[in-house]
């Protein structure tokens, strides 16, 4: 049975990481689901899904880093990272560096040129458009906040 992954589907290094994932998950253990079809699977609301991965396993929900060391369970080579992030004192670490990434995830994106998230109801003051085209750095229109 593959594990179901669920991820920000408007977040540019989320994608990324799904790509990742799928190039090294050689036995289709991983199932990605992204966050914007019409259907969530049950017992993961979109809410959730706007701040952290969320992988199904089973019965059991994994979020945050232990959702990372989930997924990096199901890839040979990367397994003993998965035992290592699941150790009492990293995992506590780990779900506060995936929380610190994840608050700032649309910046790294858009920083990566990975394009940006668009955290619903929040305004990110992030360039948008293409270089030279009103609102971006390089574009000759109103200054931009940062």
């Amino acid at each position: 049975m593959a594990l179901t992954v669920v991820y920000d589907a408007d977040c540019g290094v989320c994608q990324a990481s799904v790509a990742w994932a799928r190039k090294r998950d050689v036995r289709g253990a991983l199932e990605f689901v992204p966050n914007d079809v019409p259907q969530l699977p049950p017992g993961v609301s979109l809410d959730e899904t706007e701040h952290t991965i969320v992988v199904l396993d089973g019965g059991r929900k994994f979020t945050r880093g232990e959702g990372v060391a989930r997924i990096l369970r199901e890839l040979p080579r990367w397994r003993p990272v998965a035992a290592a992030i699941r150790a009492p004192v990293l995992r506590h670490l780990s779900n506060w560096g995936y929380d610190q990434f994840a608050r700032r995830r649309h910046r790294i994106s858009a920083a990566l040129g990975m394009g940006t998230c668009e955290i619903r109801g929040h305004n990110t003051d992030l360039p948008t458009g293409d270089p030279g085209t009103p609102g971006h750095p390089s574009g000759t229109s109103a200054p931009q906040n940062r």
